[in-house]
């Protein structure tokens, strides 16, 4: 069997069953299982992108489906960093259950024969791209904790002490995980579109315009979940506030990435 299909069916289901074992662990030792079967998911889809790599001899991500998978990745990834130190991993049932989602999509569409870019990306161009897909996943599980956040916030308004109150991380956690990730995204948004940004002047990229909607919605991005990621230190904007922004923008976010599968001439080959 095609390694890249024995992988393409494993990747989903692992990352299923890591969220699983998240959503159902209520003790150390069940979720040391899940860290577990999530780092074994992590390394197998590490695996997939360096075989990709060795097969078109260049970086992996070369389509739509490769982008989506290598998003799947990272957020799973990032998740892991973020959430250390947490008492408890409650939200990662639901990150990896949209993780194995996500990958299922990828998997059912990917390539197992990949092919090469008519046109192979150089160094900035791969940093952009690479940042461009970190940011993404890190924008993605900022916004879903600042949602969680303000939900497990309405549940205990309502004295509604059930699942959600006893599976999630308190509201100091979840305000915390919210902010890493607004940084990372953060970090990520700041290199990739300086780069990107780059690349248009120096290569006089037709159509590529300050006022264009997917340039002003990232620059936007970039701005908005900046102030999230420093929320703690700007009077005025608490943790509550600080997750309606997160959860707020993750909205702009999907926008966003609507308009950059529409075609663009600053686009063309990347």
């Amino acid at each position: 069997m095609n390694p890249l299909q024995m992988l393409a069916v494993l990747l989903p289901a692992v990352y299923a069953t890591s969220a699983a074992l998240f959503a159902g662990a209520v003790d150390a030792d069940r979720e040391r299982a899940a860290r577990w079967t999530l780092r074994a998911a992590i390394a197998l889809h590490a695996l997939d992108l360096v075989l990709r790599a060795m097969r078109v001899h260049e970086f992996p991500i070369v389509d739509l489906w490769t982008t989506v998978s290598a998003t799947a990745f990272s957020t799973a990834l990032l998740w892991s960093l973020v959430a250390r130190g947490a008492r408890h991993s409650g939200s990662g049932g639901i990150v990896l259950a949209l993780v194995a989602f996500v990958q299922f999509l990828a998997s059912s569409f990917i390539e197992l024969t990949p092919l090469a870019r008519a046109v192979p990306l150089d160094a900035l161009r791969i940093v952009h791209v690479a940042m461009s897909v970190v940011a993404v996943s890190a924008l993605v599980l900022s916004g879903l904790h600042g949602a969680l956040w303000l939900t497990l916030f309405r549940e205990m308004r309502k004295r509604r002490f059930g699942f959600l109150f006893q599976r999630l991380p308190d509201l100091d956690v979840l305000s915390r995980m919210t902010r890493r990730a607004a940084l990372a995204g953060f970090l990520g948004l700041t290199v990739g579109l300086n780069v990107g940004i780059g690349l248009a002047h120096s290569l006089k990229s037709p159509g590529f315009d300050y006022r264009h909607p997917e340039v002003l919605l990232s620059l936007l991005l970039w701005v908005h979940f900046g102030v999230v990621a420093f929320s703690q230190l700007i009077p005025g904007l608490g943790a509550r506030r600080a997750s309606f922004a997160a959860a707020g923008g993750l909205v702009v976010l999907l926008l966003s990435l609507f308009l950059m599968l529409l075609p663009h001439p600053f686009h063309a080959g990347a």
